[in-house]
């Protein structure tokens, strides 16, 4: 089984575990689902809405390591034996949501072994997010950082047809790679002026993927 197929094997098999065992839940735009004060007893499936996964620095900065969309699981430290979550999840429209508590997932696990590797996977990819997401900002510049996020949220794509995201503000840009927002909207316009991409309140469209590649890892 190729890896695209395999992913998308095991996030279906994670929906129907939602469908068939979660408990749906709602929240008001600029509601936090949970803070890293919350104890990590549940995992969640975005229905509708939007959820953004945020960090907090010393000095009061915030860093958006993630924007869940629908159909996207977050709440991964319910996976793990650790107290708190490690984030803020905010919402930024009206959400739905299953939560899968941790109770229900370990009783899964004991009857169907392969989803804790399925979950073990998922827990292992969200990891590799939040250390790179850390590393981008410590050693990256903005203009490499902003290429990175964009790549990130084209996932896997290797294509060099032009490819569309969901719409962001330049303000979320910036909370994503630790950036002011006057800095980034500079850098947007020079991506645009270079045609690397086109940006809208429908949404982004890169344009040159390959050149987006290179200048990620400068």
């Amino acid at each position: 089984m190729s890896p695209s197929l395999k992913k998308k094997f095991c996030q279906e098999q994670l929906r129907e575990l939602f469908a068939a065992q979660g408990t749906k839940l709602a929240f008001q735009p600029h509601n936090f689902i949970y803070t890293p004060n919350h104890a990590a007893q549940s995992l969640y499936l975005l229905e509708t809405g939007q959820v953004s996964l945020q960090m907090l620095s010393t000095e009061g900065r915030i860093l958006t390591l993630q924007m869940i969309e629908e159909q996207q699981i977050f709440g991964y430290m319910a996976l793990t034996k650790s107290l708190n979550y490690d984030t803020f999840a905010e919402t930024t429209k009206v959400v739905s949501v299953l939560a899968l508590s941790h109770e229900t997932i370990l009783r899964e696990i004991a009857t169907k072994p392969t989803l804790g590797l399925i979950f073990l996977e998922a827990l292992a990819h969200y990891r590799l997010l939040v250390s790179r997401r850390l590393d981008e900002v410590a050693f990256k510049s903005v203009t490499a950082r902003l290429a990175s996020l964009f790549l990130d949220m084209a996932g896997a794509s290797s294509e060099e047809q032009p490819f569309r995201l969901p719409p962001r503000t330049h303000q979320q840009l910036a909370e994503m790679i630790n950036a002011y927002r006057e800095t980034v909207t500079k850098v947007i316009n020079q991506f645009r002026a270079a045609k690397l991409l086109d940006i809208d309140r429908s949404g982004i469209t890169l344009l040159n993927l390959s050149r987006l590649r290179e200048l990620a890892q400068n």
